[in-house]
């Protein structure tokens, strides 16, 4: 009798128990709650449960960064899995607490801190960067204990310099071409501006000429170049370069006339007039080495018949 009615509650249990695992199954999931190390299949979808990760930097985080004067610096930092906990950035030579979240605690104006929506990083920002910010900085996450990471900060001055000697000179109609190369800008100048007897070039085509800029920014060194179309002289004088981030520098321009159209014809033999007339200086300057060494030696015999034989062999061949 007694067996009976132990059989009759563990058939009762097991009844019981199977009524809770099919509640289970035929109720609406709860989604957000997914129990470490196991694997659900809901309505024909499988969910992978994987342990809660806890705040840290991925690994990808920069940890130095280069700007040049006169453009923003970034300095990102790729916390991830914050949850409930905030970003700070620490200036290290001073241990100022610079900002926490998005909230600034300087008096300085340029620094400045937000979440890029699309990484989801924290940028630390800093507006007209100065040389005497370089340095180390460091984003925390405010775990216990604090997981950091720092970043080395360098400030460069950009220079600038126009290609050449100083002074340029081209013939009259011909093309002018100066090229500006801005070195140590991490990123483009905001603007390369030229200028021509101290006023702003205009670009465009004008009365058959035209005037064209062409840009490009490579690494930290960007090249712009100037092109003048069928040079007059009017365009001679002094001209400029100024980057947004460094010192305006010049050279002097002289757009001449060509030579006359006889000084520049060529014979049939390819040779030009000015080249004849140099070939011609050639031999006499040789007659005349030649002349003065037998005068030396006083042989007037010898100097008369050469000189005359050298005089009309360079008449006839350069005339």
């Amino acid at each position: 009798m007694l067996s009976y009615k132990l059989l009759r509650v563990a058939s009762l249990l097991l009844f019981a128990d199977m009524l809770v695992v099919d509640s289970k199954v035929r109720g609406k999931p709860n989604r957000n709650k997914v129990t470490s190390g196991t694997s659900l299949r809901v309505l024909g979808e499988g969910i992978n449960a994987s342990p809660p990760r806890v705040p840290h930097f991925a690994k990808d985080t920069p940890t130095s960064v280069l700007a040049a004067v006169g453009a923003p610096a970034l300095l990102p930092c790729k916390a991830r899995n914050l949850g409930a906990k905030s970003v700070s950035w620490i200036r290290h030579k001073d241990l100022h607490v610079l900002t926490v979240g998005s909230f600034t605690f300087t008096n300085d104006e340029r620094f400045s801190a937000h979440r890029d929506p699309s990484s989801g990083d924290w940028v630390l920002v800093l507006r007209r960067p100065e040389p005497t910010d370089s340095g180390y900085y460091e984003c925390s996450i405010s775990t216990k204990p604090v997981t950091a990471v720092s970043v080395k900060l360098e400030v460069v001055v950009p220079s600038a310099e126009l290609l050449g000697d100083g002074s340029v000179y081209l013939d009259k109609g011909s093309t002018l071409n100066l090229t500006c190369v801005v070195h140590f800008s991490p990123t483009p100048p905001e603007f390369i501006l030229w200028y021509h007897r101290d006023k702003l070039v205009n670009y465009g085509r004008r009365g058959g000429r035209e005037i064209q800029v062409d840009t490009r920014h490579r690494g930290d060194v960007t090249k712009s170049t100037l092109l003048v179309h069928n040079a007059t002289l009017l365009d001679s004088g002094r001209y400029s370069c100024k980057p947004a981030n460094a010192k305006r520098v010049s050279v002097a321009v002289h757009v001449l006339e060509s030579e006359t159209p006889e000084a520049m014809k060529t014979t049939s033999k390819g040779v030009s007039t000015s080249q004849n007339h140099l070939m011609f200086s050639v031999v006499t300057a040789t007659a005349f080495s030649l002349l003065t060494s037998l005068v030396d030696d006083l042989n007037f015999t010898r100097v008369v018949p050469r000189c005359l034989h050298l005089h009309f062999l360079a008449f006839f061949t350069y005339r």
